[in-house]
Parts: C-alpha cells; structure tokens; sequence
C-alpha cells in the first residue's frame, strides 16, 4: 500500500489547526478513471484582496494542504473519459523519498507522471485533461472549482509531488486563465503553487500534525482592483515576499511562473519568484525549509471570487536545476 497524508483543517486568517488523518490507497488503483478517493479539506484562505493590504494577517495564505486517500477530482482520475496508468514495472516511490530532477509532464500522459511519480491528487473540484487551451503538444490540464461559501473540498483541485524536495531547483507552470476574476475581501484566497514540509522543525512533539506550509505563490488584485498579479508568502519567516512593481498576470493567454527554491534550514537559503522570465522576488540569506521532506501543489484553490466559478489551466510542469527561460 502507498501510504498518503489527509489534512482536515480548520483555519481563520491568524492561522491554521491541522488535523492529521493517515490513509491508504492501492498501488494497483493507479489511474482508476471516475473514482473519487476521499479528499483532504482544504484550508482556508487568508490571501490579501489587494496588494495594499497584502502585509497583514489577511494574507496568511494558510492552506491547510490534505493528502489524498484515493484518486480525487469529480470526474476521477482520467477526466471526463477517465484513464489507466500503465504499469511501468517501476515501484512507486514513497512519501519521503527524493525527488528526482529533471521531473516534468505536459499532461500527454493524462495525469500519470504524477501517479508514477509517487504523486496523488487533492479536492472535490473538476480536475480533467482537455485538447484546448494548450501551451504545447495535445493537452493540458484543467481545474474547475466553486469559490463560494467557507473552505471546503468543493474550493480546490489540485495535483501533488511529494518526496525529498532537491536542495535546489526551480519549480515551474505554464497558467492560462480565461476570465478575469476579483478577490472579494481580505479573507478571499487564490493559490496557483503551494510548498509544505514533513517533520518540521517547527512541528511540536506530540502534536496532530507532521507538516507545515513552506512557501505560497498566490494571485491578488492590484491596488485598483482592475487586473492581478503575484506575490510570494513565506511560512517559516510569517511575512509577505512582494513584488517592488509585478507585472498584470495576463487574461486569455499562458503565462509561466517559475519559483527557485534553495533549502536550507538555516540562513544561508534563498527564494526567487519569476513570472514570464521576468525576476519579481528574489531573497537570500534566510531560512527557507526547515522540513525532512515535501510537497508541492499545483492548480487551483479559491475562495470569495467574483465570478465565483473559477476554471483555469495548467501546462508543463517542471522540476529542474536549471530553470527554464520562457
């Protein structure tokens, strides 16, 4: 059996309580198309409605991130169709196993480089593969969720690498979001990347939880409210890493963010967040993961969106030393 994480989590914009819940899922299940597995509750948001207002505790981002214990998505693994991972004769790698780099998907596999990989899948949003927007090849991956109401498992879907996270790499996504949306208030959340550790150094011995969040790559309004943009929330330093002037995240056309991260859990780490090639955050000389293993999230979580409907899509996902110049 492949062991996977669930957090149940209840938050406010001060923080986060996780509850741990230990659950199984069959290696031989890979791929199951159709079948939901039982899914981690999201956290809830706390990302900032504008960028003004980004410093304060609003912006805590604290996302409670579950595992999964069985292929989740309302539509199953496979999308609409649903689909089998092949078995490659390969063990799938464990939890806390190291991730190995150069790792990448464009979705032309449906969602099986991650399943392989050792990867699950969180949220009770619309996680499919589909022919149209794409950024290269076939097919890209779209999640759809419901941003209404308080946090719950209706308000992400996401895909997961899990494992030994590199002492260096960049971590990167190409995004396409269709319709402008706008984060109602300063409890309103919308997360694209999300990194979170195993046995932290800050987790208290006896408590309910292993893990802790790392680093945020979330969108805000801009202080006009008319467009979006990104900024990075640290975890570990409990501050906000803004950009001095981010560009507009663009409306109806893909855009890469790629996030470099150096671990170290002393001072001597570094973070650089870029968007389109372009360098919006860059600091040196911190602590950046105090964790013995991770997690990465990609996709879509959202709370308080006007439209509350939110779809958007994902393609070539990387995980590289060298980064990519788009």
């Amino acid at each position: 059996m492949i062991r996977m994480l669930l957090l149940a989590v209840s938050c406010s914009v001060f923080g986060c309580e996780p509850r741990l819940v230990v659950g199984e899922r069959a290696a031989s299940n890979l791929g199951a198309g159709g079948t939901a597995g039982t899914v981690g509750t999201a956290g809830t948001g706390g990302t900032a409605g504008t960028a003004e207002t980004a410093g304060v505790a609003g912006l805590a981002g604290m996302i409670g991130e579950g595992g999964a214990a069985g292929e989740g998505g309302a539509t199953g693994e496979g999308g609409e169709a649903g689909a089998q991972c092949s078995d490659t004769g390969v063990p799938v790698p464990g939890m806390t196993d190291p991730i190995a780099v150069p790792w990448s998907t464009g979705f032309e596999n449906n969602f099986c480089d991650y399943t392989v990989a050792g990867g699950f899948f969180v949220g009770n949003g619309v996680r499919k593969i589909v022919t149209s927007p794409v950024h290269s090849g076939h097919y890209a991956a779209e999640f759809t969720v419901d941003s209404s109401g308080a946090m719950r498992d209706e308000n992400q879907t996401r895909c997961v690498r899990q494992g030994a996270l590199p002492t260096e790499a960049y971590y990167g996504a190409w995004y396409y979001i269709p319709v402008l949306a706008k984060l109602n208030d300063n409890s309103s959340l919308w997360n694209l990347f999300h990194f979170q550790g195993g046995d932290t150094a800050r987790h208290m011995p006896g408590g309910d939880s292993s893990q802790d969040g790392l680093w945020d790559v979330t969108l805000v309004n801009n202080a006009s409210e008319t467009s979006l943009q990104l900024l990075a929330y640290d975890f570990i330093n409990g501050t906000v890493r803004k950009p001095t002037n981010p560009p507009t995240v663009p409306i109806g056309e893909w855009f890469h963010i790629q996030f470099y991260l150096k671990r170290a859990s002393n001072a001597t780490g570094a973070i650089r967040l870029y968007q389109n090639g372009k360098l919006l955050v860059e600091k040196t000389g911190i602590i950046t993961d105090d964790s013995t293993w991770g997690q990465w999230y990609v996709g879509n979580i959202t709370k308080g969106l006007t439209p509350q409907d939110s779809t958007l899509y994902v393609d070539d996902v990387t995980i590289d030393t060298t980064g990519i110049s788009p």
